[in-house]
């Protein structure tokens, strides 16, 4: 059942303001329970002072229905949900409903302001990092999985580390999701609360991040899927830097990484969509610190009442993530890594009660429940060929992202 938080709204308010102008990053203030997500064209925030609908059970249409609900019952015209669904979908997932939010363009770099004034608490030290499993732990995991490639087991596995960060001082979100956002501009930025066990009226944690990859976005009858797999890290030498990308484009390895994933990927949207334009091949894009294999698959559902969050269910895990086989890939990650992955690699976004909404994959993020201490992970796909040497140096890179920007 739907939990409520904060102080009511009227039942003849809006839980909405809509679309305003861009003015700068609406960060200031962010609080434990608050909400912010910022898509490459929109930015979302509310504040869990203003109240808020949730729920922390296994994702279904059932309890999604329940919410939307509870929501029109409490007379607001436009509610928005917003979540987190872990890996391992049999979990609890993290689900919102504001009764109160605001939407905003994202605003360019000539009109952005600074949330993170002159005056706030400065950004955190870091006092200390905790890895989770050590680094030559996590090469035997890639050796092991070598093996069973080499058994025929399995083709690709996607495996996970974690460091555990403890900070002088709790994170300055402003500051933090600012710094996301510039190293992250074509992605997925966002703060969203971790309920406690049930719903309960406290958010126990937050999940923080900058996901630059695209899993579901609809818009009616049309869908957009936006998979990445195989990268590579980024040098500041410009030539070098076009080097590593043009060896990306053509890296063996890499390109049949990407291919599991876009196979897999178009696999399941011919069961939903009767148009699907799959490109040929991948391109390379970048962030600020790694070059990626991305394909932009667009289609056009056969049933509209799908919605973004039951197709990217279907999709999830994506090989980008788990690997290939999915099933056999899963098993092997439980067995093999050392810790729970809870959010990490999960499901990220929004969603209108329409089923329009997008949803990204938890990547380059943190779990945040205790004051000065955050988990912070990454993974890498491993095929055949891979390196364990590679593939720790890989996973540490896309940490970097988050730390440095952390403290």
């Amino acid at each position: 059942m739907p939990t409520e938080t904060g102080t009511p709204v009227p039942h003849n308010t809006a839980a909405t303001q809509q679309s305003l102008p861009a003015r700068g990053w609406m960060l200031d203030d962010f609080a434990r329970g608050d909400v912010f997500f910022a898509s490459p064209t929109t930015q979302w925030r509310s504040q869990a002072s203003k109240g808020a609908l949730s729920a922390m059970e296994p994702v279904s249409v059932s309890v999604v229905q329940s919410l939307f609900d509870e929501a029109r019952q409490r007379g607001l015209t436009e509610p928005v949900l917003f979540g987190l669904v872990p890996f391992d979908t049999s979990k609890a997932a993290s689900l919102t409903i504001p009764l109160a939010y605001e939407r905003a363009d994202v605003p360019d770099s000539n009109t952005a302001t600074h949330s993170a004034a002159s005056g706030q608490t400065a950004k955190p030290h870091i006092l200390g990092r905790t890895p989770v499993p050590a680094p030559e732990a996590y090469g035997d995991m890639v050796r092991k999985a070598l093996t069973l490639f080499a058994e025929g087991d399995l083709k690709k596995v996607v495996l996970s580390r974690a460091m555990d960060i403890e900070l002088d001082q709790p994170p300055n979100y402003p500051q933090l999701l600012q710094d996301l956002l510039r190293r992250n501009a074509h992605g997925y930025t966002f703060a969203l609360p971790i309920w406690g066990d049930g719903g309960t009226s406290l958010a126990s944690g937050v999940m923080v991040g900058a996901s630059p990859e695209l899993l579901v976005r609809r818009e009616g009858d049309r869908i957009f899927v936006n998979p990445l797999a195989g990268s590579i890290g980024r040098n500041s030498d410009p030539d070098t830097d076009a080097a590593l990308k043009a060896g990306l484009a053509r890296s063996e390895k890499d390109l049949r990484e990407h291919a599991y994933v876009v196979n897999d990927i178009e696999r399941i949207l011919r069961e939903y969509c009767d148009e699907l334009d799959v490109p040929s091949g991948p391109s390379v894009i970048g962030t600020d610190t790694l070059w990626h294999l991305s394909t932009f698959i667009t289609g056009q559902l056969r049933d509209p009442a799908v919605t973004a969050l039951q197709l990217s269910c279907a999709l999830h895990p994506t090989p980008a993530i788990c690997g290939q086989p999915t099933d056999k890939a899963f098993e092997h990650i439980h067995h093999l890594e050392p810790f729970d992955r809870e959010y990490f690699a999960g499901l990220v976004g929004w969603q209108r009660a329409n089923g329009d909404g997008e949803w990204a994959l938890t990547l380059r993020c943190a779990m945040h429940t205790e004051p000065t201490r955050l988990r912070v992970y990454a993974g890498a796909g491993t095929v055949a060929g891979s390196d364990p040497e590679s593939e720790i140096a890989e996973t540490a890179t896309k940490m970097e992202t988050f730390i440095r920007a952390l403290g």
